[in-house]
């Protein structure tokens, strides 16, 4: 009786297992990553900032959590903010999508810094950056280093 029991609890559990990748991998499929691009700077400057636009076609809000690349050491959120004449960048710890909305990540406002490269950017080249939402979803985009102002 406690092997079928454990037997049942077991197929019970593996079905939730993957259940919730689907759920996850169905997730990906509705956050919409476009226009995704890497600041080029020269070999000798260790940090950089990544641009894109989030579209979030889910039916609840996204929190962006955290992002990394095999490129740089660390990944930070950040916003930019007006203090009077100054403009000064701040780390968040979360970025919001709400449902049926998009996060525009751009210059002098919200942005990825990608902090300690670890090797040289090459403009025209993509390197790999993964954004980690809430829930344990998570979606690859191939950003492009270019250099500001150059089409997305």
């Amino acid at each position: 009786m406690k092997l079928h029991r454990a037997v049942f609890l077991l197929f019970i559990f593996t079905g939730l297992l993957f259940t919730g990748a689907a759920l996850a991998q169905d997730l990906g499929q509705k956050i919409l990553v476009s226009h995704a691009w890497v600041r080029a700077m020269p070999p000798s400057t260790k940090n950089t900032a990544a641009y894109m636009t989030i579209e979030n076609q889910t039916g609840g809000e996204l929190v962006l959590q955290s992002a990394n690349t095999a490129a740089a050491r660390v990944v930070e959120l950040h916003k930019m903010e007006q203090a009077g004449n100054i403009m000064k960048m701040k780390q968040v710890d979360t970025l919001r999508i709400p449902a049926g909305g998009h996060l525009v990540l751009e210059p002098h406002s919200f942005h990825l810094m990608v902090i300690d490269l670890l090797m040289p950017l090459v403009e025209g080249e993509t390197i790999p950056i993964v954004l980690n939402f809430a829930g344990g979803s998570h979606v690859t985009v191939n950003a492009v280093i270019r250099k500001p102002g150059e089409g997305s």
